[in-house]
């Protein structure tokens, strides 16, 4: 695993020092690891964190059952708990990785990017289970389909005439995308950070790095 960890490593620096994004691709691993570090060991906390808030907010009309909030909270915990410390370890395994650039509206939401931040609790009630299902399509498209980002990236990289910056991209862009989408697909029923730490993905899709690069090649 460790062996496998700096060839990986290596990899991500050869394929970004050739996309001349050295400096921030390094700044933004190095914030994903940490905050994976910090999810890792604060996960557990959200369970007397959540149990707290449920205990605060009640249940039933006007929030008068104070200890079946408490309650509920627990069972809220255990869950966000998983959610937040298997987010941390994905952050931590890949964090020389690309991915998506955010998580706006893809997955449950942990209440805030650190538990000790309190945040906005997410209802399924009155919310819906949307982003669950949007967390599942992004995480088969991305599974099945990141290695459409290999001929996408060098096409386009030639098409903007930076064909080694198509290169690097090629290298990295794919792993990525992979490994976000079976972290998707296993946790798509936890919650997790909206914020998408790490170098972000260009393009929202596998595929639409060639559609790009196709379009360009037309109009010129």
């Amino acid at each position: 695993m460790r062996r496998f960890m700096v060839i990986l490593f290596i990899v991500c620096i050869l394929g970004f020092s050739a996309t001349y994004a050295y400096a921030s691709y390094v700044e933004s691993s190095i914030e994903k690891a940490k905050q994976g570090v910090v999810n890792i060991f604060t996960g557990w906390l959200e369970i007397p964190y959540q149990a707290s808030k449920g205990f605060k907010d009640g249940f039933g009309e006007n929030g008068q059952n104070k200890p079946l909030g408490g309650f509920f909270g627990i069972f809220r915990g255990f869950i966000h708990a998983a959610g937040r410390t298997a987010g941390g370890v994905y952050q931590v395994v890949t964090f020389p990785l690309p991915n998506p650039k955010n998580n706006d509206g893809v997955g449950i939401p942990l209440d805030a990017k650190n538990v000790w931040e309190g945040g906005e609790q997410y209802s399924l009630v009155n919310k819906g289970t949307g982003p669950i299902g949007k967390k599942a399509f992004r995480g088969v498209v991305n599974s099945f389909f990141s290695i459409l980002e290999v001929p996408g990236q060098i096409t386009k990289g030639f098409s903007e005439d930076k064909p080694f910056i198509g290169i690097g991209k090629a290298i990295v862009f794919p792993i990525g995308r992979f490994s976000s989408g079976v972290y998707d697909l296993v946790t798509v029923f936890l919650p997790n950070n909206i914020e998408g730490l790490g170098y972000g993905l260009e393009e929202k899709y596998p595929w639409d790095a060639l559609e790009k690069a196709n379009r360009r090649n037309e109009q010129q």
